[in-house]
C-alpha cells in the first residue's frame, strides 16, 4: 500500500494528500499524478477519509467513482458538514440553508448568533461573519447588541472600514455607544482610517464614563504621530504618562519615528528615562527602533548592537561597567523601614502569623542580627529533597556547607513540624534537625504561618551585606511597596537572592547573584536597554538580551 502523507497547513484549513493514484481516483472521483490540494472545513468525517480511516458502512458502502482525466484540481470540502466549533476555521462564506442547520443543532439556539460571532473572532474570516449576517437579515430579524459588537469587532481585525461605519451608524442609533470596550474598538478602527479624528470624542465618552484605559490612548497617539499631529500626539502620551498607564511598544514605536529632529531629543530621552524609573523592558521591536532613532540623529554618530552583558557586570560590546545592585545607606534604610511597615506591620499580617508570634520574632531579630545569610528552610528542603522525602538531609547540606565550609553565620527560618514531626527514618530526621540546630540559629513559626515576610526582615535587619537563600518569587511583597521602593526592591532581590540549583556529589550549587541592574542605564557616551525578546522568564528576573548604544566610533 502506497504511504499516506497529509498535512495541515495553517490557516486555511488545507490538506495535502499523497496516495497512490488509482484509490484516490477511485474513492474521489478526481485524478492524482502526486497530489491533490482538498480545502478542509474540519469535518471530522471528512478528515478520517483524508488519512485513510473509513467507517464501517463506508468500506462496505461505498461506491466507486469513475474516475477524471489526469489533472490536479482542489477539492472542495462541504460546508454542510461544518461543525459549530471549527467555524472559525473556514475562509469563504456558508449560505443562509448552512447557518439555519448549524443553528438548529445547537444546545441553546437562542444564544447561536452571538456564540458563533464570539468564535469568529479568534481567527476572523469577513466572509464568514458577513454571511451570518446575511441569515440573520434574511430571517427577518435584527441582531442583538452582543451580535453587532463582536462583528464590529471582526471589521476593525479585518480593515473592512466602510462596513465598520456601517456598524457604527447603527449602534448609534440604538443608543449603545457608552460601553468603554466598544468605545476602545471604535477607537481602533478610526485610528485606520481618515476619520481618526472623531476618536477623541470617544475618548472624551470614556473619561466620562469613569477612567480611560492604555487601550483608549494608544491607537491614538499612533494616528496623530502619523498624521504628523505631533503636538496633539505627544500631549496625549503625557496626558496618558501622568496618569499612571503604561504606553504601547508600537506607541512609544511610533513616537520615536515622529521625534527624530535635534529639538525633540529631550522628550525621547524623557522616555527612556521613564522606562529607568518604571523598570519597564522594550519589546525587540522596540529595541530596535531605538537603535534607528540613535543611529539616525544627524547632529551626532550613534552605533547599536545587540549584545549581552559579562557576569561581571562589564558590555559585551563597548565594556562599560553598568550600575551595581548595591543600595546607597538612604535607599537601603527606606527599603527596610518601607517592608517593616507595609509587610511586617502591615493590615494584612496577621493573615500570615498571630500577634504573639510577630513579637516573638522581632524580639528575636532585635537581639539577633548580625547573620551573614538567612535561609528559608521549607523552601530549600523541598528544592531538592521531595523526589526520596529526605527534607532534613538536603537542607543540612546546605546549612553545613554556608557554615562549616564558607564560614558565615547562618539562619534558618522553618516551620515547627520540621522538628515536631522527626523521626529516625522519616523525611525530617533527629539527627540532621540536630547538627543544623549546632551549626545554625533556628526560628520556626507555626505551621498556619507564613515565612516570606520574616525571611525578607530577617535579611534586611542584618545590613546591607546579608543574604538570602529562596527559590520564592516574592510577587505579593513588592506589590505591597510603593512604586518608588518597589525598585528598591528589585534591585536589592538580584543582588541578595540565592536560589538552590542542585546538589552536585551532596555540595549545593547556588545561582549567581546579580552584579548589575537590569534597568535601562546611561553614561555620557553609551546607554544600555535590556529588551524583551519573547523568552520566558520566571518570576521577578529581568531579559539578559541588551541593546548597546555607543556614540562615535
Amino acid at each position: 500500500m502506497p504511504s499516506v502523507f497529509a498535512r495541515l497547513l495553517c490557516r486555511r484549513g488545507y490538506v495535502l494528500v499523497h496516495q497512490g493514484q488509482r484509490e484516490i481516483s477511485q474513492r474521489y472521483g478526481v485524478s492524482f499524478r502526486g497530489t491533490v490540494l482538498a480545502h478542509r472545513r474540519y469535518s471530522s468525517s471528512v478528515n478520517d477519509i483524508l488519512i485513510g480511516k473509513q467507517t464501517s458502512s463506508e468500506r462496505h458502502g461505498s461506491q466507486k467513482k469513475k474516475a477524471q482525466p489526469h489533472s490536479a484540481r482542489e477539492v472542495k470540502i462541504s460546508s454542510s458538514n461544518t461543525n459549530f466549533y471549527d467555524i472559525d476555521t473556514i475562509d469563504s462564506s456558508l449560505s443562509p440553508e448552512e447557518w439555519g442547520m448549524m443553528k438548529a443543532q445547537f444546545k441553546h439556539p437562542q444564544d447561536f448568533e452571538r456564540k458563533a460571532m464570539e468564535r469568529l473572532i479568534r481567527n476572523p474570516s469577513f466572509s464568514v461573519a458577513e454571511s451570518l449576517m446575511t441569515y440573520i437579515a434574511e430571517e427577518g430579524r435584527k441582531p442583538r447588541y452582543g451580535v453587532l459588537y463582536s462583528y464590529l469587532a471582526i471589521c476593525v481585525k479585518c480593515e473592512m472600514y466602510g462596513e465598520m461605519f456601517r456598524v457604527y451608524a447603527e449602534l448609534r442609533r440604538m443608543g449603545k455607544m457608552l460601553d468603554p470596550n466598544l468605545l476602545a474598538t471604535l477607537i481602533k478602527g478610526f485610528c485606520g482610517t481618515d476619520r481618526w479624528k472623531e476618536s477623541l470624542e470617544f475618548l472624551k465618552v470614556v473619561k466620562v464614563l469613569g477612567k480611560a484605559y492604555s487601550r483608549h490612548y494608544n491607537h491614538i497617539i499612533i494616528a496623530a504621530m502619523d498624521h504628523g499631529e505631533k503636538q496633539l500626539g505627544m500631549s496625549l502620551l503625557e496626558e496618558m504618562i501622568s496618569t499612571g498607564l503604561t504606553p504601547s511598544d508600537e506607541c512609544y514605536g511610533a513616537v520615536m519615528r515622529t521625534l527624530s529632529l535635534a529639538e525633540d531629543e529631550d522628550r525621547v530621552y524623557s522616555i527612556f528615562e521613564r522606562m529607568r524609573n518604571n523598570v519597564e523592558f522594550p519589546s525587540q521591536s522596540l529595541a530596535l527602533h531605538i537603535k534607528e532613532w540613535f543611529e539616525g540623529k544627524k547632529t551626532e554618530k550613534w552605533t547599536g548592537a545587540f549584545t549581552s552583558i559579562h557576569s561581571s557586570g562589564h558590555c559585551r560590546v563597548c565594556d562599560t561597567r553598568l550600575e551595581g545592585t548595591d543600595l546607597t545607606d538612604e535607599e537601603f534604610q527606606l527599603l527596610h523601614d518601607s517592608v517593616l511597615r507595609r509587610v511586617i506591620h502591615g493590615k494584612d499580617i496577621f493573615r500570615s502569623t498571630t500577634p504573639k508570634e510577630l513579637k516573638k520574632f522581632l524580639d528575636f531579630i532585635k537581639d539577633h542580627h548580625d547573620y551573614d545569610v538567612v535561609v528559608d528552610g521549607l523552601n530549600v528542603a523541598y528544592t531538592y529533597g521531595t523526589k526520596q522525602k529526605k527534607y532534613s538531609r538536603t537542607l543540612l547540606k546546605v546549612v553545613e556547607h554556608l557554615a562549616k565550609q564558607l564560614g558565615l553565620r547562618v539562619l534558618v527560618l522553618g516551620r515547627k513540624h520540621m522538628k515536631a514531626g522527626t523521626s529516625a527514618h522519616g523525611a525530617w530526621r533527629h539527627s540532621d534537625m540536630d547538627t543544623i540546630e549546632s551549626q545554625a540559629d533556628l526560628f520556626l513559626t507555626d505551621d498556619v504561618s507564613k515565612d516570606d515576610p520574616y525571611l525578607l526582615s530577617a535579611t534586611l535587619s542584618c545590613g546591607p551585606h546579608a543574604r538570602f537563600i529562596s527559590g520564592d518569587f516574592m510577587r505579593d511583597h513588592k506589590a505591597l511597596l510603593d512604586q518608588f521602593v518597589q525598585q528598591l526592591f528589585l534591585k536589592w532581590l538580584r543582588g541578595h537572592q540565592m536560589k538552590l540549583l542542585s546538589l552536585s556529589y551532596g555540595a549545593p550549587i547556588f545561582s549567581d547573584v546579580h552584579t548589575f541592574d537590569i534597568v535601562v542605564q546611561q553614561t555620557q557616551n553609551t546607554w544600555h536597554f535590556p529588551y524583551d525578546n519573547g523568552e520566558p522568564r520566571q518570576g521577578l528576573e529581568g531579559p539578559d538580551k541588551w541593546l548597546c548604544v555607543r556614540r562615535g566610533n
